[in-house]
């Protein structure tokens, strides 16, 4: 069974670190559309890693996709 990798899990207070710097840093103010991991923005994925952003996740006709889906689902509720 070699070749397994282990996650480490982060605690709550690590889990929560990004979201509360993005509330709170008078530096990211007015920024938007980025992704951000462990408290910095997040480098391109380099596959075969759990980290950093997809090259899918910053597509803007992917983007424009899921804002015309979202607005539907949202027409039906």
């Amino acid at each position: 069974m070699g070749g397994a990798q282990t996650i480490p899990w982060k605690t709550p207070e690590q889990g929560a670190a990004t979201s509360v710097v993005l509330a709170t840093s008078p530096q990211l103010e007015g920024l938007g559309g980025r992704y951000f991991e462990d408290c910095s923005e997040a480098l391109p994925n380099n596959p075969g890693t759990r980290t950093g952003v997809a090259p899918w996740a910053l597509d803007p006709e992917v983007a424009a996709r899921l804002w015309t889906v979202s607005e539907h689902a949202v027409d039906r509720a």
